[in-house]
């Protein structure tokens, strides 16, 4: 039975640039879903209240929260369906890109943090088994070298 080669090396550091594409683009793909998402939730919701004949406010009334609105100063009739909810949307699509941005950056920051405690402490030690193949490829770079008399 062969032994298990473990290989080691160490992380002194992480790139800041690398962290902020990667989690841009991660906040980016999450941000596009839950619009999908959201747009599909609300159009079934739609849908069902339009097929039952009720309105939101007669479901709010349904549920005590219209008192509660009303408390606040939010008077369900006299919001525009038709032009409310576009800016609505807009500023839904524009604050959510901008917080995928500003969220990046705190990313950023922590990467940084991180790579300052790295630097303290000489790093994080990484253990990892090297499969055969990685074997077989080092061993033939090996006995390559030894038969040319020449070291990469």
């Amino acid at each position: 039975m062969e032994k298990q080669q473990i290989q080691r090396r160490v992380i002194r550091s992480i790139s800041e640039w690398s962290i902020f594409k990667y989690v841009l683009i991660s906040y980016l793909i999450f941000f596009v879903l839950f619009v999908i998402l959201f747009a599909i939730i609300a159009l079934i919701s739609w849908a069902g209240l339009a097929a039952s004949g009720l309105t939101i406010s007669n479901v709010l009334s349904m549920m005590g929260l219209d008192n509660m609105l009303q408390m606040y100063g939010v008077n369900l009739e006299s919001i525009a369906i038709g032009t409310g909810s576009v800016v609505g949307i807009i500023l839904f699509l524009v604050f959510g890109l901008l917080f995928s941005i500003v969220y990046a950056a705190v990313a950023v920051l922590w990467t940084w943090i991180l790579n300052v405690i790295l630097k303290i402490s000489g790093g994080i030690e990484v253990r990892y088994s090297v499969t055969k193949q990685e074997a077989k490829a080092q061993e033939s770079i090996k006995s390559s070298e030894q038969e040319t008399g020449t070291a990469v």
